[in-house]
């Protein structure tokens, strides 16, 4: 199993921002106790020339720029750490919700470590998964790569949706991106149009906030009848589990049966690309 070690790497920048600012609060410091001569000069005496004192320059040190140039190239050695841990492998995970309650995490980190975990946290305007907060603390204290996801709704806007996810997610840097899911209602869907305006509202509300481009789960014949050519440049999560979905996915839910050691239970398991073109667009680093 991949282990990230996220949590560590984290904190590791963090120590470091503090020691930086530490070290540009002292600099500061020393610079404001500095006592300045006063502008004077003395020429006494015809054959001595008198300098001029502004020929002495102040040095003006940007403590801002230097801190965050050593956090943005830290940053980037953890980013490409961490890609390179997770290129090329065979990346496997979970989608959860309120259904999978008794969830052995101990165990299942053990015996069968999933590389990612979605869980479900918000469907419409109205619901949050009761169990989002223990799954999501749990995840995070077994140092799990995971994200979220909402269940779209068409009658609610997309973007009030969208604020409510983002309420509730409490999502940061290191998560998976943010994920929508669009399925077919039990009423009847509403007319193409609304559902293209409502996915795009939800959408580009996501990437106001998060500055990443949502995933879209969906099955391929929605995403062929609703989709296809308005949500292109969007990560596909694509549920099929008859065939190898003939659309260029990034993650393929491919059976709702999968056994696994620390739960009693069938549960969704989802393969996932790893080359380094879908990794960032995957994860929020």
């Amino acid at each position: 199993m991949v282990n990230l070690k996220l949590k560590y790497r984290v904190k590791k920048v963090s120590k470091l921002i503090i020691l930086f600012v530490f070290i540009a609060a002292l600099i500061t410091f020393f610079e404001s106790m500095k006592i300045e001569p006063e502008d004077y000069t003395s020429c006494e005496v015809s054959t001595i020339e008198c300098a001029d004192p502004s020929f002495h320059e102040k040095t003006h040190v940007d403590t801002a720029s230097i801190v965050q140039e050593a956090v943005d190239r830290k940053r980037k050695e953890l980013e490409d750490e961490f890609l390179s841990e997770m290129t090329g492998r065979r990346l496997w995970g979970i989608d959860i919700s309120k259904y999978q309650k008794n969830i052995n995490w101990s165990l299942m980190v053990r015996k069968n470590k999933p590389d990612f975990v979605f869980v479900k946290v918000t469907e419409g305007t109205t619901i949050v998964d009761k169990m989002y907060r223990s799954h999501k603390r749990n995840l995070e204290k077994h140092d799990v790569l995971h994200g979220a996801y909402h269940f779209m709704s068409f009658s609610s806007s997309g973007r009030n949706q969208a604020l409510k996810f983002i309420r509730h997610a409490k999502l940061k840097k290191g998560n998976m991106v943010p994920v929508l899911d669009v399925e077919y209602t039990k009423r009847r869907m509403p007319s193409k149009r609304k559902v293209i305006r409502e996915i795009r509202s939800f959408c580009r509300t996501i990437e106001q906030h998060y500055g990443v481009k949502p995933i879209i789960y969906t099955h391929p014949h929605l995403y062929a009848k609703y989709l296809k050519n308005n949500f292109r440049d969007y990560p596909l999560w694509l549920c099929d589990y008859r065939n190898s979905p003939r659309y260029k996915w990034a993650i393929w839910q491919h059976t709702s049966k999968a056994r696994l050691y620390g739960y009693k239970g069938r549960l969704d398991k989802n393969v996932m690309k790893s080359d380094k073109k879908t990794l960032k667009k995957l994860v929020m680093l």
